[in-house]
């Protein structure tokens, strides 16, 4: 028979080695249910009202930046855009009529009561007289009403840049690591897919609020704020 100490010190060792093997689980992120996180995040995505996002894409044509804010109850939607071309794309875009395109563009669209207005700097580097692009507020006949973007929200198919429904059919979900993302703590995940056109992403969901905070593709970033929308007010 096992003596009365040496039994207590086998139930000491077992008990020991059961709080290190899941330490060691922990650590290497076993215990991470991505499909779980992320059905989590849907339910707090579906709830959401407003957010914002800036959006930076780096191509071989320049780096693009979208400053972006929605608001479904208002029912309101601002985008600024800011391009800046490669030396490539401008020798690549001179035309006769209107000569190089300018390094530095810069373009603005707001929908607001219903209606979408836009305004924009040139297009061009020294546009000729009568080819000038740029123009004050204007209204635009292409709407940008962010209502489909609000009903998508609301039946959990997404949140911005985050495809909720398509990663929990599709997604092989992989936990990364924690972040940290403009002073909030995420859990992040790599995403990948079997398809051709999007291969993977990386998702970095809030571990307080399981809310997105940052989204990486294969040549963009975009990175979440849910701070209440400043809005802008229609041009007269």
């Amino acid at each position: 028979m096992i003596a009365p100490m040496k039994q207590a010190a086998l139930r000491c060792v077992s008990v020991c080695y059961v709080l290190a093997a899941a330490l060691f689980l922990s650590s290497c992120n076993f215990t991470h249910d991505g499909s779980r996180a992320f059905k989590a995040s849907q339910k707090v995505a579906m709830r959401t009202r407003q957010f914002h996002v800036e959006l930076e894409r780096q191509t071989k044509m320049g780096a693009f930046k979208n400053s972006q804010s929605l608001d479904c109850d208002a029912r309101y939607f601002y985008d600024h855009e800011v391009d800046e071309r490669s030396p490539a794309a401008i020798e690549g875009g001179v035309t006769l009529s209107q000569g190089p395109p300018s390094s530095h563009q810069e373009s603005e669209t707001l929908s607001v009561e219903g209606k979408t207005y836009g305004r924009n700097t040139s297009s061009w580097e020294n546009a000729p007289f009568g080819y000038d692009d740029a123009h004050d507020w204007g209204r635009l006949t292409t709407s940008r009403d962010p209502q489909r973007e609000c009903t998508a929200m609301t039946r959990g198919e997404g949140l911005g840049y985050v495809a909720y429904d398509l990663i929990l059919k599709e997604g092989h979900i992989e936990y990364l690591g924690k972040q940290r993302v403009d002073g909030h703590k995420c859990s992040e995940y790599n995403v990948t897919f079997d398809g051709r056109i999007l291969k993977s992403i990386k998702v970095c969901l809030g571990t307080s609020d399981d809310l997105p905070y940052r989204v990486v593709g294969e040549d963009y970033m975009a990175t979440y704020s849910y701070e209440p929308v400043t809005h802008l007010p229609a041009p007269v």
